[in-house]
């Protein structure tokens, strides 16, 4: 016989507290509600235990609320506030994954919203962003734009500053960024013009495997800073650059 596995509390709210504090595995953000004083030492226990199995820390306390958070995310992520609850002094918000769809992220602020210690909260405004390289995301960026971004970035882990680059090269090429035409565009980073020159992408495509058998002498006195000019004014590539080189795309 197959049996469930879980914790059992004497008290139903207790279990209801601490299994709502478990959300915090999932969406960064979690609230044990406290009552009366009588419940109040029951409810320690809660959160200590909420804490240790969610693996995070209790960072806040608004009123009566505690807050319970997992330590910090690498995928790209928004702080959304309650302005209701700012221009009261209150600083209530939640870290949101950024790289869901712009509907869960729109009902992952409403339910912050839910959340306010202000009663019938609707305003909101995006206050801090982490791990989206130097992009940067203003307070009222819009759901579908932070969403389109946090995929990009979380689809392509590593290519931080490349998908950074692409950004705005696919606004320059009015194209709608996403990561399958990232995939097909990107090239590559190289220090240099020379080194993109020498590339073994500039070879395949140039066929100089080819030039190196049939004209073994002429094949190594190829200008190769000449054939980066050419390159860069041939509008064959778009060019990036940074300060340590440039990122490449077709």
């Amino acid at each position: 016989m197959k049996t469930n596995k879980g914790l059992m509390f004497p008290e139903a709210r207790t279990a209801s507290e601490v299994a709502y504090s478990l959300k915090s595995k999932t969406d960064a953000n979690a609230v044990i509600l406290r009552t009366t004083d009588e419940q109040a030492i029951t409810d320690e226990q809660a959160i200590a235990l909420a804490v240790a199995l969610a693996g995070g820390e209790e960072n806040c306390r608004i009123g009566e609320r505690c807050r319970v958070s997992e330590p910090p995310l690498t995928s790209p992520m928004i702080y959304v506030a309650c302005l209701a609850a700012y221009n009261q002094g209150i600083h209530h918000g939640w870290w949101i994954d950024a790289t869901q769809d712009p509907e869960d992220i729109k009902a992952d602020i409403q339910e912050m919203l839910d959340d306010s210690p202000i009663n019938n909260a609707q305003e909101w405004a995006i206050h801090d962003f982490d791990n989206f390289g130097f992009i940067r995301i203003n307070e009222h960026e819009k759901l579908e734009t932070v969403a389109r971004w946090g995929q990009l970035l979380g689809e392509n882990p590593n290519e931080e500053q490349a998908i950074c680059h692409y950004i705005q090269y696919a606004k320059e090429k009015e194209v709608e960024p996403c990561s399958e035409h990232f995939q097909e565009t990107y090239y590559g980073f190289f220090s240099s013009m020379k080194d993109f020159a020498q590339s073994d992408l500039i070879a395949d495509l140039y066929d100089y495997g080819k030039l190196c058998k049939n004209e073994p002498f002429w094949s190594k006195h190829i200008d190769w800073e000449y054939l980066a000019q050419e390159l860069d004014t041939a509008n064959e590539f778009y060019f990036s650059e940074s300060t340590s080189g440039i990122y490449v795309f077709q």
